[in-house]
Formats: structure tokens, sequence, C-alpha cells
């Protein structure tokens, strides 16, 4: 199929009211520019473009709708058409836009539906070309070629399955699926034991396979994105502690002295502590006094040797220790007699006490007033060096926040985050991914996670639904079928891809030779190799050489527009991107500004000669008077809002320099 754009037309809008026509020599022109200066409506147009082709106005909200107004205009309606070539045979969408009511409505015009009708129809056969994601992948611009680079995206992915037609194997697989539900339901039931519950456990299956399968796809895409995140985390953090090292390790020094005298300050705590603790360190007082107590002890001959127990132990004898009966009176006057002297409790009290004084006090190398006296002068020191060192390890982190320290500790925390996300997601793909075991015996159908034993539950309802129908045969070839299918489409995507990647590969060789740039790998995304992001230039230089090799390879032929096709690449790039894109695309329209003419322009006129078309669009403003007088002698279309100048001349004259 090869779908042309033939023009479009536009009224009351933000952009200028005209009719474009990109015919050529009784054709399509193969190249057209259009040039427009900045603030001429560039961007409305290709909005406009997008909606009028895809249908997408009607999913609009008022304030979408209201924003294509003109600004300072009252006009209660909006218009902009689109005519296209498919296949040769024209087909035109009419999206009208009410302002006041904020309302979009299509009107569509096709020779295959007998000519025109309300709403947007577009002929079967064209209609999965012109759904809104599609759209974007021949409207082109720097947006998209970002989401090209995107792993939170899939838009290489759905680009390859679309111009490449892989989607036919999922639709011939769909298809075999449903004339197999349609047979089994059409057949007449032997038995209807058990159909019904095997047919809602067929559907609670799939719906679980289903939710699987997108938690799955959804895991890889979030893993993606965050692998990507991780290493541009990783390298920020590499260059702003690179760029930080000597004054990081100057605070990693402090902040370990800092431990130190801490330390040491609590070590000398415990040291006065236990000095405190003891009396005679508090004042030479209280040792004297000590001293003193014991000297009077030694003069008393205290404590004695003969203690009172001795007397209690004597009146309990028969006799006593003279040879005189132990009578009463005896008792009585030794009971009396023995409170003289002291009992073993306190002797051990005192014998105690007077070993201590030695110890603790008298002995010389015991501590004394002044050892308290020193341990406290220590203690002060270290607390006055903890303080000098806490004020450098201060001032030396206040530095770090200053130098944007405190950004590089909450990147840290974010990568760890990022990290233990990574495995949680890992760990769901490993669950969702691994073999059968026994432990979903116990299990719900909605309560596993395995992809493996949903099939596996999913293929003996299948084949019971198919045993008690009768189509246990075709339930096997359609079985087959799918499996066919599937394993097609995962070769064709690993052969296309990797053969694209080459090509891709050889064409940037080429483009970027000056600053070399190549693909790793196509997944759902463009990967990079040995490269975290882009350039600008370098993505749109990435961005035109993918879709223009995959526009070139697919069966169908599509329009490529883009806006500014050149404008923030290298004079050198622009000519190496201008050879190839009429090699690759059967239609090019460039929405350009006069900078771009060097290099780009230049180049495609080289290689296109007169298969060009030139537009000039401008407004009609006080800023532009010199340009309305200009245009006598050229080929134009001119109204109160604008005029349009067709040709090389005037397109190559005009030199508006642009902001």
């Amino acid at each position: 199929m090869k779908i042309e754009l033939k023009g479009w037309k536009s009224n009351g809008l933000r952009c200028p009211d005209v009719s474009i026509d990109l015919s050529l020599n009784n054709g399509i022109a193969p190249v057209a520019l259009l040039q427009m200066p900045n603030g001429t409506g560039k961007t409305t147009t290709l909005n406009m473009l997008r909606a009028t082709m895809s249908g997408e106005a009607e999913k609009w909200d008022e304030q979408r709708i209201k924003s294509f107004r003109r600004p300072g205009a009252d006009t209660e309606f909006g218009l902009f058409s689109v005519d296209l070539l498919v296949d040769g045979k024209q087909l035109t969408f009419e999206l009208t836009l009410n302002f006041d009511e904020a309302t979009a409505k299509y009107r569509t015009t096709s020779p295959g539906s007998g000519g025109i009708t309300h709403g947007w129809n577009p002929p079967e056969t064209v209609h999965r070309f012109l759904t809104e994601n599609f759209v974007r992948l021949f409207i082109f611009d720097g947006e998209f070629a970002d989401r090209l680079l995107d792993s939170r995206n899939s838009e290489a992915e759905k680009a390859i399955d679309a111009l490449c037609q892989l989607y036919l194997l999922d639709e011939i697989s769909k298809d075999a699926e449903e004339a197999w539900q349609k047979a089994s339901k059409n057949k007449t039931v032997k038995t209807g034991q058990g159909l019904e519950s095997w047919q809602k456990k067929e559907e609670r299956l799939k719906i679980q396979i289903k939710k699987v399968s997108d938690a799955k796809k959804k895991a890889e895409v979030e893993i993606d994105s965050l692998k990507d995140d991780i290493s541009k985390l990783e390298t920020n953090i590499t260059e702003r502690t690179g760029n930080q090292q000597h004054l990081r390790d100057k605070y990693e020094e402090k902040k370990h002295e800092e431990t130190n005298a801490q330390r040491d300050v609590e070590k000398i705590t415990l040291s006065v502590m236990g000095l405190i603790r003891q009396p005679q360190t508090l004042t030479s007082t209280f040792s004297s006094d000590l001293i003193e107590l014991k000297d009077q002890l030694d003069k008393l001959k205290l404590p004695s040797s003969t203690s009172s127990q001795f007397f209690i132990e004597l009146m309990e004898e028969a006799e006593c220790i003279c040879g005189r009966p132990m009578n009463h009176d005896a008792k009585t006057t030794i009971q009396e007699k023995s409170k003289r002297y002291l009992g073993e409790e306190t002797s051990g009290v005192l014998n105690s006490l007077k070993s201590d004084i030695d110890l603790y006090i008298i002995n010389e190398e015991s501590n004394k007033e002044v050892d308290l006296t020193d341990a406290l002068s220590t203690l002060d020191a270290a607390i006055t060096k903890k303080r000098q060192i806490e004020a450098v390890t201060r001032a030396l982190w206040e530095q770090l926040i200053e130098e944007g320290d405190e950004e590089l500790k909450q990147w840290e925390r974010t990568l760890q985050e990022k990290k233990e996300r990574i495995d949680l997601l890992q760990d769901l793909l490993r669950e969702i991914d691994r073999d059968i075991d026994n432990s979903d015996e116990d299990k719900t159908i909605e309560k596993t996670s395995c992809l493996k034993t949903l099939k596996k539950m999913l293929k003996e309802a299948l084949n019971k639904i198919s045993e008690i129908t009768g189509t246990l045969e075709l339930r096997e070839k359609t079985s087959i079928l799918q499996k066919i299918c599937d394993i097609a489409l995962n070769k064709s995507r690993k052969y296309i891809r990797e053969e694209l990647t080459q090509e891709c590969n050889d064409k940037l060789k080429e483009i970027l030779a000056r600053n070399p740039l190549q693909i790793e790998s196509i997944e759902r995304s463009l990967k990079l190799k040995n490269q975290d992001g882009a350039s600008v230039g370098q993505t749109l230089s990435v961005g035109y050489t993918f879709l223009t090799n995959l526009l070139h390879r697919g069966k169908h032929q599509f329009p490529l527009v883009v806006d500014s096709p050149a404008n923030p690449l290298d004079e050198n790039v622009r000519g190496e991107i201008a050879k190839i894109i009429p090699l690759l695309c059967d239609q090019f329209i460039g929405f350009t500004i006069s900078t771009e003419k060097p290099g780009f322009v230049t180049t495609l006129s080289e290689v296109c000669g007169d298969k060009i078309k030139y537009l000039t669009l401008f407004k009609k403003t006080d800023g532009t008077k010199d340009l309305v007088k200009s245009i006598t002698g050229y080929d134009c279309l001119e109204n109160e809002d604008c005029i349009l100048v067709s040709g090389k001349d005037f397109f190559n004259k005009f030199d508006r320099k642009e902001t």
C-alpha cells in the first residue's frame, strides 16, 4: 500500500488560512519544502495534520480545542482538511472545531465508501495505518525521536511490527482461536457434564494469563527504565565525587578524628567518675581523718583477738574453763561481762576498714586528691579538642553542601532505592518465568503467577472442552498453528532488529563521521552503544536513520513529514541526512526555516534536482511589509492573513533571521 500526502487546507485556526498543494509535474512531489518563519504556525499545522488524519480530536477536552482558536479572534469555527492518495485513490478527512461549544467533528470522503460520510471513517485497509500512534511515525518531530530512545516507551518495537506487517501473525493466531471457539460452540455436545464449568475456567485462565503477561511486560519496561536511571545516577555520582574527592577525603579524615576524640572523652569521663567514687580524692581532710581513725584503733588494740562469741559458747558448757560448775550465777556473770567484747561482725568491719585505709590511703601508689585534679584537667583538654575538631568537621560539611554534596547524598539514596526496586521486579519476573512445581497445586487461578503453569492449565481446559464438544483434533491443529505463528513472530523480530541495527549503524558511520554514534540493540526502544544519552542533533540523526531505513524496507510506503529537519544538526551532518532521505522514502515534506538552507537544502537540491517543490509561507504583518513588496513577479497566493509563494528562486532569496 502506498499512502501519499496530496495537500491540506486550514481556516480560522492559529495557523494561517491557506491551501497547500504538494503536486508537481502531474504527480506528487517526491520532496516538498515548506519554508515558514518561526511564529507562522508550524507546530499548529503539524498538530492539525496528525489530528485530522488520526481522528484523535474526538478525545480532546475543552481546553485543548479552544487552544487552536486564533489569538484575539472571535471566530466560532476552525476548519482543517487533509487530502491523501491511497494507491492513487483520493481519501479526504475534514476536521471542524467548534470553539464556542468545544466540540470536534469529522467528515470523510472516500470513493470506496459512497462519497462523504460523517465521522472519521477511513477504509478498513487503511485504518490501522492512521491511528494516533502510527501517524506519529511519519509526522515526525524531536519529541518522537526522544521516545525512540526512551526505554520506558516501546515506539521502536511498534514501528517495526507495524511497518513490517508482523501484526499479521498475531491476527492469524487470533483468527485461528476464534475459529475453534466458534466450532466448539456450534457443535452438539455429547454430554453437558462439566462443559460450562470448563468454559468458565478457560475464561478465568485467559484473564489471569493476560494479567500476568501485562505485569511481566510492565516490569520489564520499568527495569529497563530503572537501569537507564541507575546508569545516569552512577555517572553523576562518579563525576561529582571525582570533583570533590579531595574535600570529601579531608571531611572523612576529620570525621574519623571526631569519632576518636569522642571516644577519648568518654574514656576519660569514666576514669574521672571512678576517682570521684573514692572520697579521699575529693579532699585531703577526709584522708587525714581516716588515718587518725586507724591510729586510734591500733592504740586501743581494736578489734581484739577475743570476741563475745567465745563467752557465748562457754556458757553452753557444763564446766567453766577454770573447772568450776557452770551454774546459774556463773552464766549470769559471764553473760554480763561478755558485753565488754566485740562481736565477730563488728570485728570484721573494723579489720576491713583498717585494711582499706592501708591500701587506698596510706599506700603511696593509691589515688590522691591530686590525681582527681589531674584527671579533671585531662578531661577538660579532651573536651576542648573534641569541640575544635567538631567545628572543623562542621565547616567542611557546610562546604560540601555548598558544592552540592547534599544533592550527591540524595543521588546515593535514590540509587539505592532504584536498585532495591529492580531486585523486587526481578523477583517478580523469576516467579512469572519459573518452571512448573508443586507449589501451584494449592493456589487458585487468581493467585497463580507462573505463566507456564497457567498456560498448562489453559491447555488442559481447552483439551477438556474439545473432548466434550468433539473438536479435539481442531484444537490440536489450532495450537500447532498458534505455536508456528509465535515462533515466526519472535524469529522475524529478532532477524529484522539485527539487520536493521546493522543497516542503521552503517548509515550512522557516514552521517556522524566526526562524532561516531552506534546503536547497540533495538528492543522496545533504541539502545545506544556505550552511551546513556545523546544530544538533540544526535537524537534526530538516529531517529531519521531508523525511520527512513524502516520505511524503506517495509511493504507499505508512507510520507515522511518533519518539523525543522536540520535546525539542530551540524552543517556536515545536515548534508549526510539530506543525501539518504530521497533514497529511503518516496515522499518527504520538510517544514523549514531559512537558517536550515546551508548544508541541508543545498544538498537536497543537488541530489533531487527538479523533483523538489519549494513553498514559502509568511504572515502579513507590519514586520513583513518589505517581504510583501518583494513578491512581484513570483507565483503566489495572497489573502488578508498570509502569502504563499511557490518556486525555488524566492525560496532561496527569502532570508528572514530566525531567533
